[in-house]
């Protein structure tokens, strides 16, 4: 695994430096830091999507890992080394959850498809493979403040082209299906690259 140091915002809103964890072999970007021992290993075991640059982070809909731009996100998947135009995946909550935000606009400033969660993302390992892996709604009422998630309701994949507008929704993301995008539409991006 390589190492790269980027820059973001940590929960006092001061910028300071993280560590991406680069994952030549698996195709994927892990910005989980590694202190998040649970999440962390969760990110190393998964194994990134054929086809797909994989991002495994904490996002909202306005940033992801702390990264505030599309740019800054754009500069560290690009130091990377392992992206050459291809769709990217964020597994990371919330990062699609509205049509204008660090999703759509890393879409942009890449000029490729990104496909994120509207909702919120479970990813937890009972002694091995995640269990109830996906996006899913928050619990109803008061429940909604327990660390995880309704694993009965099903959140929802959107992906953008590269201009950034939203082009398609789905249930599951192309980790869960091998592909998010099917037919028409996964032509006219093959036409695209």
């Amino acid at each position: 695994m390589i190492k790269q140091v980027f820059e973001g915002l940590d929960a006092s809103q001061k910028r300071v430096r993280k560590i991406a964890t680069i994952d030549p072999i698996r195709k994927k970007i892990i910005l989980i830091q590694p202190g998040d021992k649970v999440l962390y290993q969760s990110g190393l075991r998964e194994k990134g999507v054929a086809g797909y640059l994989y991002v495994f982070a904490h996002a909202t809909a306005k940033s992801i890992q702390g990264m505030i731009h599309g740019m800054e996100v754009a500069d560290t998947i690009r130091r990377s080394g392992l992206w050459h135009g291809e769709p990217v995946l964020i597994d990371a909550c919330n990062a699609g959850a509205t049509s204008d935000g660090i999703a759509s606009e890393l879409a942009q400033v890449l000029r490729t498809h990104v496909t994120a969660p509207t909702t919120t993302t479970w990813n937890y390992p009972l002694g091995g493979s995640a269990v109830g892996q996906g996006a899913f709604e928050k619990l109803p009422g008061v429940l909604a403040m327990l660390p995880m998630p309704d694993l009965l309701r099903l959140g929802v994949w959107r992906t953008w082209g590269p201009d950034g507008q939203p082009i398609a929704t789905a249930p599951t993301s192309p980790r869960d299906t091998g592909d998010l995008l099917k037919g028409a539409l996964m032509q006219k991006m093959g036409k695209r690259r």
